[in-house]
């Protein structure tokens, strides 16, 4: 706050006229002095102020990297958007002739990468069990293994479509199947790996049905022999690749369940 002189004049004469006379007068000189003295001082500082604001400005102007190294650092981590992978149904239709019910989604598990053999663990709660396999790419070739009514080794194999995926019901469920924990085994290869050549190299790869060449339903069934999944692994080796796979249970009807 500034003080004009005719104000310390003011100051000094009411002073000077509440003393009873015995102490000094103050020195009038020297109270403006003084308050021209303040003055100056901050003067000095507001400029001192200014001069570093103004400098802080020409820095985060003139230096952007840095600006930008800021904002990256202090982004937070889930901001960063992520592909979404493949998607499993909810559920899985069953049709057995006149009979159709739904299996919810009870387990499922998902992978970054194909070509190499992967085994989903699960615990069914009855014996009508169903799985599915979604993938990235609908074009890619798949392989289920699991164990079938007696004991032996079966599955399923072709394309990863919306048509991907088996079923265990009273009738195919192998014995003890509520008893231990099951497993599949899964292969998924990418959607330009040499099967044919592979399977051609192994089998023979003989024509299927009325088909007079190795068409993809006869690829499909080399697939199902382990010889050739082996090589055909070994020759595409590990890529990167989503896929996930989804096993479906619950009572349906009159079928047993887990107690």
């Amino acid at each position: 706050m500034r003080h004009m002189e005719s104000d310390l004049r003011q100051l000094l004469t009411r002073q000077m006229d509440e003393r009873a006379g015995g102490e000094p007068a103050p020195n009038l000189g020297a109270i403006v002095r003084r308050g021209r003295r303040i003055r100056r001082v901050r003067r000095m500082a507001a400029a001192g102020a200014a001069v570093a604001a103004a400098v802080t400005a020409a820095m985060l102007v003139t230096d952007p990297v840095q600006v930008k190294e800021a904002i990256v650092a202090q982004r937070p981590v889930d901001s960063v958007r992520v592909r979404p992978g493949p998607r499993l149904p909810e559920k899985y239709e069953v049709v057995l002739g006149a009979k159709r019910y739904d299996l919810p989604l009870l387990h499922s598990e998902r992978f970054e990468t194909v070509g190499v053999e992967r085994t989903v663990t699960f615990d069914p709660v009855s014996l009508s069990t169903g799985h599915k396999v979604a993938c990235e790419d609908p074009r890619a070739w798949v392989v289920v293994v699991g164990k079938l009514k007696g004991g032996e080794t079966g599955g399923e194999t072709g394309r990863c479509g919306p048509a991907s995926g088996g079923h265990h019901d009273r009738l195919s469920a192998p014995a003890g199947w509520l008893e231990r924990p099951q497993t599949l085994r899964i292969w998924v290869f990418p959607a330009d790996a040499p099967v044919r050549e592979v399977a051609e190299a192994v089998t023979g790869c003989p024509p299927v049905g009325k088909s007079k060449e190795c068409d993809e339903t006869a690829q499909s069934v080399a697939l199902m022999n382990p010889e050739v999944r082996e090589r055909l692994s070994a020759e595409v080796g590990e890529r990167p690749g989503a896929w996930a796979a989804g096993i479906y249970d619950g009572p349906a009807g009159d079928q047993p369940v887990r107690r």
